[in-house]
């Protein structure tokens, strides 16, 4: 098949539908239940956007935060779980709504990288980055689990996306729509705080000296950015300073006195050469060698872009910065040449936050995956049109190593590996468990072996009320709800399985890994087993019939 063959409309619009759908499938077959059971991120995600629904506080009690508090030493992003609670208003509460904002955007992402590469190359063009975005292993896998960060790159792509448009079309309207997603961003993730701010400082200043918009333009620009942003730069000025925090009506902006968070960042490290150099090894690693990072991220020996796609990924940056350097043109071909030197920028800024967030993994470096993938499908392109023998060997080079993938994700002993780092079991022995009315004892033994790792978990899986576990429920109200006991006298979380054995014994029905069952005695408990987690029930508290 010839580029040529693609100026038929039939041909053309039937290969669209067949690599939407592709793209559509892989992405919804098995969701909700695979990966199982849940990621402790997605937990905590879900347990504030519960507590926010049911009280208007994080799970800790503060009102509308700007950054959860979370872990305590590591906070967590915001944006996530504000946009699961309008989910949370129409759904009850389960993995697949706790993942389908993810979902959502992902799709939307796929949509407005596909529709904003149309505007900035070709027709033609477009549909190789849909193909190549449909059969991406970062796109497919981060599309599937809820981590909060992993919403930053979609905010990203649709903030570009309305950039890339309102330079075609000349339209302010949608330069300041593409600035307020800019903003939104910045709720994503901690990266967005120096990526976003070196690519719109470059992007505005690259907009002023070329004249792409007027400086009052580009001054209203910013103003709708800051009007998102504010909270956040705000919050950083009190961490920066250890200023007390502060509340705007509902809002709080808080200070966190035990974040570890700075420790991430290279002008905060002891020794910054050292620390530079291993930076840019970490980056090598994660972008051009697509290294193994960790399951939840990428496949041994797939990557995160295919490992076959380097050598396109270089030619689609050396064709667009031809474009980009192209003289100005009149008419409708300046606005490629444009949109060209914004697509560079932003990867060259990509990479500098690479060097200054230390040792970046695929998650640090998420807002990348777009651009990258956007100048890798023109790689394909390119060679494609130049010689469509060769790019039909790639295509079929691609279509072996996507299905090598998706054998692997869904149906190897790969998904063995995957569903362990996602606790399987847990949640089908947590509530086997809570239907015995009585205290409960969970092994804090899962795949991160935490204490507040398991509480968050606990609190997800089981769907605990803000009110309940906060201790905001009055006894009649505890009683009226079947719990029976506070959560305080009902939950204990251990460590050490034999210290609980001797402090409950047969006073706790016990969830443990499944490594664990065999320190209890057969014949005065029952033990029965999912995933890679038992509950274990005292003999004592099974009815006699």
């Amino acid at each position: 098949m010839s580029i040529k063959l693609l100026n038929n409309k039939i041909v053309f619009y039937i290969l669209v539908v067949f690599f939407a759908a592709v793209a559509v499938v892989v992405r919804v077959h098995d969701f909700g239940s695979y990966p199982a059971d849940i990621n402790c991120d997605e937990s905590m995600a879900a347990v504030e956007a519960m507590a926010l629904v049911d009280n208007g506080t994080d799970h800790l009690g503060t009102s509308y935060p700007v950054y959860f508090e979370a872990w305590g030493h590591g906070q967590m992003n915001v944006l996530y779980s504000y946009l699961l609670t309008g989910f949370l208003r129409f759904f009850e509460i389960n993995t697949l709504i706790v993942r389908l904002p993810m979902l959502i955007c992902s799709l939307l992402g796929i949509a407005a990288l596909t529709l904003s590469s149309g505007i900035i190359f070709s027709k033609e063009a477009a549909l190789f980055v849909l193909a190549f975005i449909s059969i991406n292993p970062w796109h497919i896998m981060q599309s599937r689990w809820a981590l909060e960060s992993n919403i930053f790159p979609h905010f990203l792509i649709f903030g570009l996306a309305f950039l890339w448009i309102s330079i075609y079309w000349k339209q302010k309207l949608l330069l300041y729509i593409s600035f307020l997603f800019f903003g939104l961003s910045l709720y994503g993730y901690g990266v967005a705080y120096a990526f976003v701010s070196i690519f719109l400082f470059c992007s505005v200043l690259f907009f002023y000296r070329s004249k792409t918009f007027k400086a009052v333009t580009l001054c209203t620009a910013i103003f709708f950015f800051f009007m998102v942003a504010w909270p956040i730069f705000l919050m950083m000025y009190i961490n920066l300073f250890k200023l007390p925090s502060i509340s705007v009506g509902s809002m709080t902006i808080q200070l966190f006195e035990k974040t570890t968070r700075t420790s991430d960042i290279l002008f905060f490290s002891d020794d910054k050469i050292h620390q530079f150099f291993s930076n840019v090894r970490y980056l090598w690693n994660i972008i051009m060698l697509q290294k193994m990072d960790v399951w939840w991220n990428q496949l041994p020996a797939i990557g995160t872009m295919y490992k076959i796609s380097l050598p396109f990924s270089v030619i689609g940056i050396v064709k667009i910065a031809q474009l980009a350097m192209k003289k100005n043109e009149a008419g409708e071909t300046n606005y490629r040449k444009i949109c060209s030197a914004i697509l560079l920028i932003n990867l060259a800024a990509s990479l500098f936050t690479g060097l200054i967030i230390n040792n970046v993994n695929v998650t640090r470096m998420n807002h990348i995956y777009y651009p990258l993938i956007l100048v890798t499908a023109y790689g394909i392109y390119w060679v494609f049109s130049k010689n469509h023998y060769f790019g039909i060997f790639i295509s079929l080079s691609y279509g072996v190593y996507f299905s090598f993938f998706c054998y692997r994700y869904f149906y190897s002993e790969d998904r063995t590996f995957i569903n362990y780092t996602y606790d399987q079991g847990l949640e089908k022995t947590l509530v086997q468990a809570s239907s015995y009315q009585g205290e409960l004892c969970i092994s804090t033994h899962q795949y991160r072996n935490d204490y507040l790792i398991t509480e968050i978990n606990t609190r997800y899986l089981l769907k605990l009320p803000y009110s309940y576990y906060s201790g905001g429920m009055t006894a009649e109200e505890i009683t009226a709800s079947g719990y029976g006991l506070s959560y305080q006298e009902r939950f204990h979380y251990f460590a050490d399985l034999e210290s609980a054995i001797e402090q409950y014994d047969d006073r706790c029905v016990y969830v443990v890994n499944i490594r664990d069952r065999e320190v209890f005695e057969k014949n005065r408990f029952i033990i029965k087993s999912e995933g890679y987690f038992s509950v274990v029930v005292p003999n004592s508290w099974i009815p006699v019939e």
